[in-house]
């Protein structure tokens, strides 16, 4: 007679949601759905580190050939070690350099379908879905589409080296190398010590963002996000005159100037102490361990914000006595 055995949680996670939209983590081992069938032998059927279903993608084998058609991706595949298995890449992946000499495949809103087929990849990795009639065409090539949502929170962010963990090394052993390769990341985001001070972070559009977005995430471990409650990028700059922030970060696309020449930041009182500083937005664009860079520049703004320099006080004595004419 057949039994049951239901996989410990350690084995298994039988859904993990990963909340970045509708998109999900669901892992299968084999065949079955969540639990593993023994043999009439009595003899337990091994367990299989493959397949493994990732946001709908079935995943049969370790693959050994990937285009990636997202430029952060491909940043983080190149850090965890599989570069290698990079045969092609977006026209606008550019680090490492390595990832430069790669064919290109054009980009997920228009990929070069014809190139990718004839690499004949195991699987294309894309953070922006691609049209349904061309995953439709690689699949009918047994070339696998695995969609992974750009990250909006520090989790999602980790779960990214998860997923492709999971993807290159299994089920048993792929969450543990996906946090292993996040682990530096981790070390550096924990070690930040949250302050009292509100901050804006006004986007490349010239609006900031809000509560729900990846630049607010890693910003919020240091402060508090005037735009918290708002979704996206949808927060009104004017609304800022009533909930004044205490340092405003700008993208280096716009730069300081906008600061300066927007009527909605210009007289914000952060703006006329000076308490302002340009992120490279390419960090938020394009997460990946690369992102430790832009800690510090952060931590040094609130740090500023945080400690104003003392100006001379016009009432004091020593001021007083420097101006007034020795007595005779």
């Amino acid at each position: 007679m057949k039994k049951r055995t239901a996989l410990t949680a350690a084995v298994i996670l039988a859904a993990a949601l990963l909340t970045s939209g509708c998109d999900n983590i669901v892992l299968v081992p084999g065949k079955s759905s969540g639990t593993v069938t023994e043999a009439s032998s009595s003899e337990s059927e091994p367990l299989s580190a493959y397949p493994i279903i990732l946001n709908d993608t079935e995943i049969s084998k370790a693959p050994e050939k990937i285009v990636s058609l997202t430029p952060a991706y491909t940043e983080i595949l190149f850090e965890m070690g599989y570069g290698d298995k990079i045969v092609a890449v977006s026209d606008y992946c550019d680090y490492p350099e390595a990832a430069e000499k790669l064919p290109k495949a054009a980009s997920s809103a228009n990929p070069d379908i014809s190139a990718i087929k004839k690499l004949k990849p195991d699987l294309v990795i894309t953070a922006t879905p691609i049209v349904t009639k061309d995953k439709i065409t690689l699949e009918a090539e047994g070339i696998k589409v695995l969609t992974i949502t750009s990250p909006r929170t520090i989790e999602e962010f980790e779960n990214i080296y998860k997923f492709f963990g999971l993807a290159f090394e299994g089920l048993f052993e792929g969450e543990s190398v996906g946090e292993k390769a996040f682990s530096d990341v981790r070390k550096q985001l924990d070690a930040i010590k949250k302050t009292d001070l509100k901050f804006v972070y006004v986007t490349a559009a010239s609006t900031p963002a809000g509560g729900d977005t990846f630049e607010s995430a890693i910003l919020s471990l240091f402060g508090t996000n005037c735009a918290k409650d708002s979704e996206g990028y949808s927060y009104k700059a004017e609304n800022l005159k009533e909930n004044q922030p205490d340092i405003v970060f700008v993208s280096d696309s716009l730069g300081e100037d906008i600061l300066t020449s927007n009527k909605n930041y210009s007289s914000l009182t952060a703006v006329e102490a000076g308490n302002t500083a340009v992120l490279e937005n390419k960090y938020f664009e394009r997460p990946s361990a690369r992102i430790i860079s832009l800690l510090g520049d952060i931590s040094a703004a609130f740090d500023k914000a945080e400690k104003p320099e003392e100006k001379p006080d016009a009432s004091s004595g020593e001021e007083s006595n420097e101006s007034e004419p020795d007595e005779e």
